[in-house]
């Protein structure tokens, strides 16, 4: 099963195996149901929280937070695996086996963008110009969104589950097995050059992101109960801060406005690491 707050933090959003995609409200009531033949892979809200998307089978299936349907879109080639929202709210992208479908308020795409492989995970830049997958092959795929033109970033070590972008749209970085790679996405883009590459984590990495307010830094956790925050750089070292702890890290988000990351882990605990309000000064 999968469930996700709202941005505004009033309703939760669940989908599963039952094919249902449901809002609830804080008092655990149910205000909105849709049904779908399949099961749910994804879902995600819109960036306004009046709108969450669900890959249920091959269709993407849309509610209301005020508990009306939304638009309904024709099924896809194959099943939905991954769902996203521009940051703006006007594009609905989906990730479903053999390419991208982007919505934009009408049942049929507005775009596909045709590739054969098997996207795992989707992410569009907040500036809208790009959107990547993540990839059963241990790939990146990315496209530029005005044109199609596209991109991709192989020879990771396993399939790609962690995919984030920076908030200014200037560096995208992913995660596979222990190993951190950023890309570099300022002027016309990483076509043609290496990226930089961040070692550290001793097991599996589970979750990556930018700090919101600072775009240069990237945080992580693993499974080794680590936490670290980098500076990517080309020469030298990028790591500046790192926390070891005893738990099993399954996931992490940053908060909206410091430098704390709160941490899921393996037992169901909700961890809050800190780190320096100036790092590496």
């Amino acid at each position: 099963m999968r469930a996700k707050w709202s941005p505004s933090g009033q309703f939760v959003a669940s989908c599963g195996v039952d094919g249902a995609l449901r809002i609830w409200d804080l008092a655990g009531s149910m205000v909105a149901e849709a049904q779908h033949r399949g099961w749910a892979t994804d879902l995600a809200w819109r960036t306004d929280g009046d709108e969450v998307a669900a890959g249920i089978g091959r269709c993407v299936v849309r509610l209301l937070a005020n508990g009306m349907k939304a638009v309904q879109h024709e099924e896809l080639p194959a099943s939905v695996e991954c769902v996203t929202w521009s940051e703006d709210g006007r594009r609905l992208f989906a990730g479903h086996y053999g390419g991208v479908a982007i919505f934009q308020g009408s049942a049929k795409p507005v775009k596909t963008f045709p590739w054969k492989g098997a996207p795992l995970v989707v992410a569009a830049s907040s500036d809208g110009k790009w959107v990547v997958t993540g990839n059963q092959d241990a790939s990146l795929h990315v496209w530029k969104v005005a044109n199609g033109s596209e991109l991709q970033m192989t020879g990771f070590s396993t399939k790609v589950l962690l995919i984030a972008w920076s908030r200014n749209s200037l560096r995208l970085a992913n995660a596979a097995m222990n190993e951190i790679s950023e890309w570099d996405f300022s002027g016309k883009g990483p076509k043609g050059s290496k990226p930089i590459g961040m070692l550290g984590h001793s097991s599996r990495i589970v979750g990556l992101g930018y700090v919101p307010t600072h775009p240069d830094l990237l945080g992580s956790v693993a499974t080794d109960g680590s936490a670290r925050l980098w500076r990517p750089v080309k020469s030298g070292n990028s790591l500046i801060q790192s926390h070891r702890t005893q738990h099993v890290f399954s996931s992490m988000r940053w908060s909206p406005t410091e430098l704390r990351m709160v941490c899921g882990t393996s037992t169901g605990e909700v961890v809050s690491i800190s780190f320096d309000e100036e790092p590496g000064q």
